[in-house]
């Protein structure tokens, strides 16, 4: 299998296969995951999920993919707008593997969610797909930011110092509630995590 999805390695700009969004048309997932994690099974994941929705909706689901939507040589500007990003789509989409709560940037995009929406909102916003099972919010349950981490070493030092402003044990506390929210409002998954 090759592509954009097959994980960090070769992490070369694929801005080339993404396209403006049509007038009156709404990306339907921002894709929250990490590089690092299996992306065998985030394929498998992605694969049911679009079957999913196609047999509901009579189409395949546009979504918001880093790699593909970020220009590589604008990556300081087009993450500025991140949160917009975040919040123009009608789903957000997280791939939750085993290294999902030690991403910084996973982390923050569950943030922005549920920081420009109330929480019934958010929670009515956000699919959670485990990648390996339901135990995997576990990680986000006991986050701390301290074992999160970024690729580039710039961005982890900038997001931190964003997070430093709220503290870093208000931060930490606001994503383990987080998962609990996520967990106890029973998210509901277009698909099974048992796929």
């Amino acid at each position: 299998m090759k592509g954009a999805i097959c994980g960090s390695a070769g992490f070369t700009s694929q801005y080339h296969l993404s396209r403006p969004v049509l007038k009156g048309e709404k990306i339907d997932f921002f894709m929250s995951h990490s590089w690092h994690d299996d992306w065998v099974e985030k394929f498998k994941k992605l694969e049911l999920l679009a079957g999913a929705f196609h047999a509901k909706h009579g189409r395949y689901p546009t979504f918001w993919l880093d790699k593909a939507c970020v220009d590589q040589d604008r990556i300081s500007d087009c993450l500025k707008v991140l949160p917009i990003n975040v919040m123009a789509c009608n789903k957000v989409l997280v791939l939750v593997g085993d290294t999902y709560a030690t991403r910084l940037w996973c982390v923050w995009e569950l943030f922005i969610l549920f920081a420009f929406a109330r929480n019934n909102e958010a929670l009515e916003k956000v699919v959670v797909v485990p990648l390996h099972g339901e135990n995997q919010l576990e990680g986000l349950e006991s986050f701390d930011v301290a074992g999160a981490r970024c690729y580039d070493p710039n961005e982890e030092a900038r997001l931190l110092h964003v997070i430093e402003v709220v503290g870093t044990d208000a931060f930490n506390s606001k994503i383990r509630s987080l998962a609990t929210m996520v967990r106890g409002a029973s998210v509901r998954p277009m698909i099974s995590s048992q796929s």
